[in-house]
C-alpha cells in the first residue's frame, strides 16, 4: 500500500469533480469505471481524474464474466437497487467499463460514491 502525506488527498476532491465519470441520461446515470479484478476486497477505490473514471476493486478474477457479475452485484447493493437496474453497457472484456444505473440522478450517485470512497479510506487508514 502506498504511504505518504498525499495518500488521502483524494478525500479532498469536491463532488463536482466526479462529473467527468458521471453522465445523466434519460434512463438514469452512466458511470465510467475502471476495475481491478483479483483484489483482496470489494469496494470503491478512488476517483481517477486522468481517466475520468471511478476505480473499483473486485475479488473475482477477470474470467468468464465473474468480475462483471460481481461489479453489477456490488453496485446494486451500494445503491440499494435490484440487479436488473444496473446494466453493464460497455467494457465486457476490458478493465474500463461504462455502467448504467436506472432510475437515479447524478447527485444521488455522487453522494453514494463519495461516501463509499470516504469509508474505504477510513478503513485503509485504520489498517
Amino acid at each position: 500500500m502506498r504511504q505518504g502525506k498525499d495518500h488521502y488527498l483524494y478525500l479532498l476532491i469536491p463532488l463536482m469533480q466526479l462529473e467527468g465519470a458521471l453522465r445523466a441520461v434519460p434512463e438514469g446515470v452512466s458511470i465510467r469505471i475502471k476495475v481491478t479484478p483479483g483484489s483482496r476486497y470489494v469496494g470503491v477505490g478512488k476517483y481517477d481524474g486522468w481517466r475520468r473514471a471511478i476505480l473499483f476493486k473486485l475479488t473475482e478474477p477477470a474470467q468468464k464474466g465473474k468480475a462483471n457479475e460481481e461489479l453489477v452485484r456490488y453496485l446494486a447493493t451500494l445503491f440499494n437497487k435490484p440487479a436488473k437496474e444496473v446494466h453493464l453497457v460497455s467494457g465486457h472484456t476490458s478493465s474500463q467499463k461504462v455502467v448504467l444505473l436506472y432510475n437515479t440522478n447524478v447527485l444521488e450517485v455522487q453522494s453514494v460514491i463519495n461516501q463509499a470512497i470516504e469509508n474505504s479510506a477510513s478503513k485503509t487508514k485504520k489498517s
